[in-house]
């Protein structure tokens, strides 16, 4: 089953691949391996703010997973012109705004790894970094990178 069937049937859709707020390109690829910059729990509403607590509900927490997949996902296809040429998620890398005290980091991005994994199956299973930071853009609550490998050079 493809990538657009998975998101089809998930009740998901990609939102349109957000404009860089600075002088980066949102991808880069080099020989097979596609890196994309962080993208923000932002949504066309607004942000997703932080921080994450021990209170934040986990629907909230899921969400911004979610969003930022998502955006990562829609700058890919911006770049590549389909996920299928996705070959595999190579790494993870979530920074998560905490509150004082707060310790899951790895929780709060275990929701961004479960939909890869839904939507990619097992190429959707990767290695990863999560890390809680003091800030983040427009205070999001989460900012993911992705490293992918792609099915041809790009």
């Amino acid at each position: 089953m493809n990538i657009y069937t998975k998101l089809r049937e998930s009740g998901l859709e990609l939102p349109p691949p957000p404009a860089p707020q600075g002088h980066y390109s949102p991808v880069t690829i080099y020989q097979q391996t596609a890196m994309v910059s962080g993208q923000v729990s932002r949504t066309a509403d607004g942000v997703i703010t932080g921080p994450v607590s021990e209170t934040t509900p986990v629907q909230q927490v899921r969400l911004a997973a979610e969003v930022c997949v998502l955006r990562a996902l829609s700058v890919l296809e911006q770049r590549l012109g389909s996920l299928e040429d996705i070959d595999r998620i190579l790494f993870v890398r979530g920074f998560i705004l905490g509150a004082p005290g707060f310790s899951q980091y790895s929780q709060v991005l275990d929701h961004a790894s479960r939909l890869l994994t839904t939507l990619f199956g097992e190429r959707g299973e990767h290695a990863r970094s999560a890390v809680g930071v003091a800030g983040l853009p427009g205070n999001g609550m989460l900012e993911i990178e992705l490293v992918v490998s792609l099915t041809t050079a790009g």
